[in-house]
């Protein structure tokens, strides 16, 4: 067992096994991926109505009309779900080892991180501790807001810019300065 200088456990990464055990089919997806995703899926130049196609070749759940800017990158895509006309920001992140659904008219702006996954941080070897996410019809997800494990997200809900979602948002509702408040619908 790795002690530190005073005697007392410690981590010990040596000891972290990834329980993830991806099919065959699964890592050639993955192998594609990454290739597709650094020379052209995230790249300035190549046209947002390519980018929901090459996510469908991928394995990814995409509805018709979702806009995906420039610098969006993608984890694991056949763990991705995403409903009709959502539109997802330049330099967005989905980490994504658990699934994640997206529903429609979704507004993820720039720069927001949704991460299914995490690690157990009581675990000495850091084991996995993924969960996933799930958010609702016509939310906003405002710039550098980062969405963590497990969270669900209501219909219409709002997360101001820079907000970190550690639990669910119910319908109707707006993180703001780390508090949530009951919002009206849209008009």
């Amino acid at each position: 067992m790795a002690r530190n200088d005073k005697g007392k456990p410690t981590r010990d990464l040596n000891l972290f096994r990834s329980d993830i055990d991806y099919l065959v089919s699964q890592r050639f997806q993955i192998f594609l991926w990454v290739l597709i995703q650094h020379f052209f899926f995230s790249k300035f130049f190549l046209p947002r109505k390519f980018r929901p196609f090459l996510l469908r070749l991928a394995g990814a759940k995409i509805g018709e009309g979702v806009i995906i800017k420039s610098g969006v990158k993608i984890h694991l895509p056949f763990n991705l779900e995403v409903g009709d006309h959502t539109w997802i920001g330049e330099n967005s992140w989905i980490l994504n080892h658990a699934k994640v659904r997206i529903g429609s008219n979704v507004c993820i702006s720039q720069r927001v991180v949704i991460c299914s996954s995490s690690h157990e941080y009581e675990s000495k070897s850091l084991d996995y501790a993924h969960a996933p996410i799930q958010i609702h019809n016509g939310a906003w997800i405002c710039l550098d807001a980062k969405v963590l494990p497990g969270v669900t997200i209501g219909e219409c809900s709002v997360v101001s810019a820079g907000e970190i979602v550690r639990r669910a948002l119910p319908d109707y509702s707006m993180l703001v300065g780390g508090q949530i408040r009951a919002i009206e619908p849209p008009r």
